[in-house]
């Protein structure tokens, strides 16, 4: 099973690191290993580039997204997904400052997961701390000036 957290940068944040995002995953790898004071001061950096998840409107987005599946069951703020063959689930749980979203199965399903979340606005950078895997859902644009 693969576990991602996805995290909403801070637009001036984004717009910054795009391109460095070993960067982020350094930091955030850090901030689950961390001890005391070191902790507390990588937990403080984290809650300062990252924005909280607007609940009401990610589950709004996220419920209309998955109202096309059938197979999906939502209980408060966690959404259970499975494909019509059975063999691919995908949980996601929106969380304060982070939505925690773990897959099983293909990584055809893991494109459609990802596709679906893609769709929500904000500026989220999927995370997988144990395989060393990140990027953004929907890449920044970058503007060019001539």
């Amino acid at each position: 099973m693969k576990s991602y957290r996805l995290y909403w940068i801070e637009d001036e944040v984004a717009d910054y690191f795009y391109g460095r995002e070993r960067a982020f995953y350094n930091l955030f790898l850090e901030s689950t290993i961390a001890t005391g004071q070191m902790e507390e001061i990588v937990l403080k950096q984290v809650q300062y580039i990252t924005k909280p998840i607007p609940f009401l409107p990610f589950n709004r987005a996220l419920s209309q997204a998955l109202s096309i599946k059938k197979e999906y069951i939502q209980n408060d703020n966690r959404y259970y997904i499975e494909s019509s063959c059975g063999k691919n689930t995908a949980k996601i749980s929106v969380l304060d400052h982070y939505v925690k979203v773990e897959l099983q199965g293909h990584s055809d399903w893991e494109a459609y997961i990802f596709e679906l979340l893609r769709k929500l606005d904000g500026r989220l950078l999927a995370i997988n701390l144990d395989d060393e895997q990140f990027g953004w859902l929907k890449p920044i644009k970058m503007r060019k000036y001539v």
